[in-house]
């Protein structure tokens, strides 16, 4: 049972990361924009936090097996749509329509973890294995991607969900119990509908802003999206049956797991989204390469995360989630570092920090989250659980890409300022192209003059670079703040405290 509900999860977080070393063949094969490159990302991250929260709520009234079912259906939908886009437009609504179908899936597989595992220290043990398979999901997704496209168009990174995820459904009904909160919550329709219109009008109002600046549109996003999240708070304190519990929040336990949870996937995913473009666009790999390129990453996380619980019952949780965020700071302090040059020896010992950290750290979170919430509304904490965790990642990619975007634009003019008259002869379309997205540049370069074109590469690769290490400093600030954050609120052992 462990291995199916850790299976659905390992699809669906694969799916997050997957689409990244296929964005290049993306922009190339459907003339798509930086900030649309960033919504084929988003839109499954941002659709996914959106749903989590009635997914979650869902599984509690109505069985947490039949929505785990549903959601694997509605992935498999949505990922066979999403191979006969022919656009960015459609392809972001099919990443969309996946997003729902893995908001339904992943609070679903912990929630029934919860259910069949109440000892504390069996808990402990299966909530290390099931984030090895998450962390791991989202650190192969570059490989397996990588190794489709070495001999597929982009379209079979999709075409190899339906056949795993029916499988796994197949699997769910003949060996996953189902399990409800006894006494069947009413939906909170209105709460649900709040939070959903709040966290998505927020991701959209950090993503169009860097570049349609503060306009009509991203004012009234951001307008939105604070009203929605204020009138969610609110309802949710006066709701006979709120869908989320403001009393939760109470819990410092609680509110100190999400924290830890967001901050991991904020520099995991910010991290994942610039690194398959730095490899393949700057040091020449092919998508292959760039995907086994991170593998010590996944090697280090899925060994960290497996030997965490049993680190943390010899020397405590906090010290555990501390060690775990101050590794993760350093590692993104070492890829702020990189330039074109740098030896794959250096990024392979960063991939490898940056893994052993985030293995140590979320399970500590993850189950400090569910020990925290009575175990009949292991539904709604499940989903909270990773609706933080998709929030978390989403902003890591819209604030790190906006970073990037901006420095790059930053640079990228006085980069061709300094290359003089070795870069004179460029054509005005390739420099506008430059001035875009380094992806951009790279197809431009494959139109002029190949002499002219090794100088232009190298100018809009120092730019990306320059970028890159602005993007990943602020990482590196926010995973610092966490050690600060862990170091003071995080306790010592996690107990489970609610039954």
């Amino acid at each position: 049972m462990l291995a199916v509900l850790s299976g659905a999860l390992a699809l669906i977080s694969l799916d997050n990361t997957i689409v990244n070393v296929a964005l290049p063949r993306l922009q190339q094969d459907l003339d798509a924009t930086t900030a649309q490159l960033q919504w084929v990302v988003d839109a499954y991250s941002v659709l996914f936090a959106g749903s989590l929260l009635i997914a979650g709520s869902l599984g509690d009234r109505f069985g947490r097996r039949r929505v785990l079912s549903i959601g694997l259906l509605v992935f498999t939908v949505g990922s066979l749509a999403a191979v006969f886009a022919v656009n960015a437009a459609q392809l972001t609504a099919c990443r969309a329509l996946m997003g729902i179908g893995g908001a339904c899936i992943m609070p679903s597989t912990l929630s029934i973890l919860v259910q069949v595992f109440p000892d504390r220290t069996e808990r402990a043990r299966a909530i290390g294995i099931w984030a090895a398979v998450a962390g791991l999901g989202v650190a192969i997704g570059p490989i397996v991607g990588g190794l489709l496209l070495e001999h597929f168009d982009w379209q079979s990174i999709f075409l190899v969900n339906p056949p795993v995820a029916m499988l796994l459904l197949v699997l769910t009904l003949a060996l996953v119990p189902e399990s409800r909160d006894p006494d069947r919550p009413r939906l909170d329709l209105l709460g649900a509908a709040l939070s959903a219109v709040g966290l998505i009008a927020l991701v959209v109002t950090i993503i169009e802003i860097p570049d349609a600046g503060l306009s009509a549109f991203t004012a009234s996003s951001a307008v939105l999206a604070v009203a929605s999240l204020l009138g969610f708070v609110w309802w949710e304190r006066r709701a006979p049956r709120p869908m989320l519990p403001m009393s939760f929040f109470g819990n410092r336990l609680f509110s100190t797991a999400i924290v830890i949870v967001g901050v991991v996937y904020f520099a995991l995913m910010g991290a994942m989204f610039f690194l398959p473009q730095f490899l393949q666009l700057v040091q020449g790999m092919t998508p292959l390469e760039s995907g086994v390129a991170m593998l010590p990453g996944a090697l280090g996380l899925l060994l960290a995360s497996v030997v965490s619980p049993r680190l943390s019952e010899r020397f405590g949780a906090r010290r555990l989630v501390m060690t775990g965020m101050a590794i993760v700071t350093i590692g993104l302090l070492g890829f702020s570092s990189l330039s074109p040059s740098t030896a794959y020896a250096f990024i392979a010992c960063v991939f490898g920090l940056m893994g052993i950290g985030l293995g140590l750290t979320l399970p500590q979170a993850t189950n400090a989250v569910l020990a925290s919430v009575p175990t009949q509304r292991s539904g709604m904490g499940s989903a909270v659980n990773d609706a933080v965790a998709e929030l978390g990642g989403s902003f890591g990619v819209a604030i790190l890409g906006a970073t990037m975007s901006i420095t790059y634009r930053q640079h990228i003019d006085a980069e061709i300022l300094a290359a003089g008259d070795r870069i004179s002869l460029v054509p005005d379309f390739a420099v506008d192209a430059a001035r875009e997205s380094l992806a951009a540049a790279t197809i431009a370069a494959g139109q002029i003059p190949r002499n002219v074109a090794v100088v232009y590469s190298e100018v809009a690769g120092d730019a990306f670079v320059s970028g890159m290490a602005w993007a990943m400093t602020i990482g590196a600030v926010i995973a610092a703040l966490g050690v600060l954050i862990a170091w003071r609120y995080f306790p010592a052992r996690v107990e489970i405290v609610a039954e």
